[in-house]
């Protein structure tokens, strides 16, 4: 619509004002017009308000207060939600001491004009918080209403809902873990509590597992509202109810917004008071917050790369892996040499031979005249050592060969050959006279309960040798052979007595060879083999039988498991103290994201309170021009006196952003942990370091250190070791007496 300018006294200037019976905006335009040649300048502002309503103008607005269900005549009411739940508190004429009402709100007002200024849809209120409060005096009664959760998050234990509770693995080692995602258990518990009624605004833990064996975690007896504490609680997060027709809806959100959002504007005109506000002495100098450990399955290669270059690396790599055969440097004492070889299968040592060898100086008169035969290098010894496993047991042994082998020398002897056919070793030794090949065999026996109940070894030894022509000359002598053997077993039971304590009894039995002598001779003539026993009395004590580890071999040393966690430096935006948040089960990839959300939601925020004089149904979590609702009050005074008080909030970005808060590395306390060693040192051992986490390529910070030991017997390579700084030293502390 074109309007003309009119000319006031002399200058071409004037004024338009525009009116809009529809709130809130108007749209327009002005075209200026002059109606002779002259420059023409103007300027136009657009606005519309709606003028207060004073106190002899209330007649403006039309209230519609809509109360139902009391027992009486209702004389105040107030309706107020906080977020975790709306109430409703009402006050009635006369004295109801047993009634039980249902209460119904619903709250409208419109203008003058009939365009609504605001509205409480219906509300309805079953549930009363305490009994009815009677005011005698001034013959009243209070009835408080409430609408939540609480008894269903509160009140029902939950049963047992982790996987691997239910159904453990048989073996860790044999397939992957069981995990449970924490958002599907959390979202599934809610949801089934409040029939469907749940919705999560914000979902910082939808990766986030735990897992078997590592990150553990039971529901059993645990209700709702504790599984949410123990999850997204840590965190910061609240469960709030938010309306939902007439009825209610469960919403798990951040307390305090932690992004900017807008929504309608309540005008400056209909506010009876406005008070803004800053909150600054909240947010943290650091964050600290720690996630999951970060698992690495430590294999025997693993560990070598961790180790690299080291003077024992060759010892190392036959002490871990779990099949190997080799043979040890040999040991000289003298003319004589020890060597030695092994053979390892699935972990464990199956066999191992000794082998010694050495010179022999053989000596004997022969026609009054003294004789010597120098043999060098020949064979001394030869013991050679099998075992075999209990197959459901791979620690257990179930049998033990021991066999060992005798040369004998004199004069005439000539010297033979043996292969040692391993383990490790393959040589030939030069021998004499075979004379003996003694056996001891120990066998085990377990109770069905897994203990070990008894102990048998067997050993049968030479006792005598015999040889062709042995009191002839030395040239008409025969070889030296094994003539008469005898047998010694030694047995060990165990049986358990209760209290920690054991039967324990051993006992030696077996055969002794002994001189037959003449007796008119009185000269020993043969031997004969003596049957003896000599059995220990019973005794009770509390030395428990030898254990074994029974579980199956596995490939993996163990799990490797790292702290993980980064820490957000305010700076001097930070003005309360530090705060760190542990979070066992999250992901370690989601760290920086979570920090920055939980910082966000104790970051400085400007809060706004302001009231108007009709009711308005803006709940917690919605979002106006001012900032998120954070509460709402309406204080009903009579059916044409009602006011709305609501609380926003919103972040503030004077000092800076969330986002611009520094992001450090974890660091571990540097006077005591955990590391892993590596291996053996004079006095210590090398050992993996970890000093702290790097976000941003989410890995471990480490370095090579040594722990050393006072006393006591150093750990195995990839076994974890405590330690702690004394007098500048890292030392061991589980090494120490």
């Amino acid at each position: 619509m074109p309007f003309i300018i009119q000319r006031r006294g002399g200058g071409h200037s004037g004024e338009v004002v525009f009116t809009a019976r529809t709130p809130p905006s108007v749209r327009g335009s002005v075209t200026l017009t002059a109606r002779r040649p002259v420059p023409i300048s103007g300027e136009a502002t657009f606005s519309a308000s709606i003028p207060t309503p004073d106190a002899s103008s209330s007649r403006d607005i039309e209230y519609l207060t809509d109360l139902t269900g009391l027992p009486a005549q209702v004389l105040t009411a107030e309706y107020r939600h906080t977020g975790q739940h709306e109430e409703l508190t009402v006050t009635v004429d006369g004295l109801h001491p047993l009634a039980t009402p249902t209460a119904q709100l619903r709250l409208q007002a419109r203008n003058g004009m009939g365009v609504r200024l605001g509205e409480l849809p219906t509300r309805v209120f079953q549930s009363a918080t305490q009994e009815p409060q009677l005011n005698t005096g001034e013959e009243q009664t209070t009835f408080v209403f409430r609408n939540s959760f609480d008894g269903l998050l509160r009140g029902v234990r939950l049963p047992e809902l982790i996987p691997w509770k239910l159904n453990p693995s048989p073996d860790l080692c044999a397939g992957p873990r069981q995990q449970q995602n924490v958002s599907e258990l959390v979202r599934g518990i809610l949801q089934a509590h409040v029939d469907g009624a749940f919705r999560l605004d914000d979902d910082p833990l939808r990766s986030s597992v735990w897992v078997e064996g590592r990150t553990d975690y039971s529901t059993l007896g645990k209700t709702s509202q504790q599984v949410w504490d123990e999850t997204y609680g840590l965190l910061g997060m609240v469960l709030w109810v938010a309306p939902l027709d007439t009825g209610i809806r469960l919403v798990g959100t951040w307390p305090q917004p932690i992004a900017d959002g807008t929504g309608p504007v309540i005008s400056a005109d209909w506010r009876l008071t406005d008070l803004p506000q800053r909150q600054w002495y909240q947010t943290p100098r650091r964050l600290t917050l720690r996630g999951a450990e970060h698992a690495t399955d430590l294999t025997p290669d693993l560990l070598l790369d961790f180790i690299g270059p080291d003077p024992a690396r060759v010892e190392l790599e036959r002490e871990l892996y779990p099949n190997a055969e080799w043979f040890e440097a040999s040991e000289s004492s003298g003319t004589s040499t020890v060597q030695r070889g092994y053979r390892k299968l699935g972990g464990q040592l199956v066999s191992q031979v000794e082998v010694t060898t050495g010179d022999v100086s053989v000596q004997e008169t022969v026609d009054g005249e003294p004789r010597v035969r120098l043999l060098y290098g020949v064979a001394t010894g030869y013991k050679r050592t099998e075992t075999t496993y209990d197959p459901n047991c791979q620690g257990r042994p179930v049998s033990q060969r021991t066999e060992t082998r005798g040369w004998g020398y004199d004069l005439q002897t000539t010297l033979g050959t043996f292969n040692v056919p391993g383990p490790g070793l393959n040589i030939t030794l030069r021998t004499g006279d075979l004379v003996a090949e003694e056996t001891t065999l120990t066998t085990y026996t377990y109770s069905p309960q897994g203990h070990q109940t008894g102990e048998t070894t067997t050993t049968r030894r030479l006792a005598s040798m015999e040889q062709a022509g042995a009191e002839g000359d030395a040239a008409d002598r025969g070889p030296l052979t094994g003539r008469e053997y005898v047998t010694q077993t030694i047995t060990q039971t165990w049986a358990p007595m209760g209290a920690g304590r054991w039967r324990y009894s051993s006992g030696v039995s077996g055969q002794t060879l002994v001189p037959v002598y003449d007796a008119e001779s009185r000269e020993a003539v043969r031997t004969v083999a003596l049957a003896r026993s000599t059995p220990d009395a019973p005794r009770v004590t509390d030395q428990a039988p030898p254990s074994y580890d029974c579980r199956p071999y596995c490939e993996v040393i163990r799990e490797l498991l790292d702290p993980t966690g980064m820490v957000l430096n305010a700076g001097d935006a930070g003005l309360a103290e530090e705060r760190e948040i542990s979070v066992p089960m999250l992901r370690p990839a989601d760290l920086t994201q979570v920090a920055g959300r939980v910082l966000a939601a104790d970051w400085h925020r400007e809060i706004r309170t302001f009231s108007v004089p009709f009711p308005l149904g803006y709940h917690p979590g919605s979002w106006l021009a001012d900032g998120r609702v954070q509460s709402l009050t309406i204080r009903v005074g009579a059916p044409d006196d009602v006011v709305s008080e609501l609380t926003c909030a919103r972040l503030d970005a004077t000092l800076m952003a969330p986002g611009s808060a520094a992001i450090e590395h974890l660091r571990a306390d540097p006077n005591a942990g955990r590391a892993l060693m590596l291996a053996g040192a004079p006095g210590g051992a090398r050992v993996r370091l970890v000093t702290g986490w790097d976000p941003g390529v989410s890995e471990a910070i480490t370095e090579d250190a040594l722990v050393v030991f006072r006393s006591g017997y150093p750990p195995r390579p990839g076994d974890e070791i405590d330690w702690q700084l004394i007098r500048g030293q890292r030392e061991a502390t589980n090494a120490r007496r």
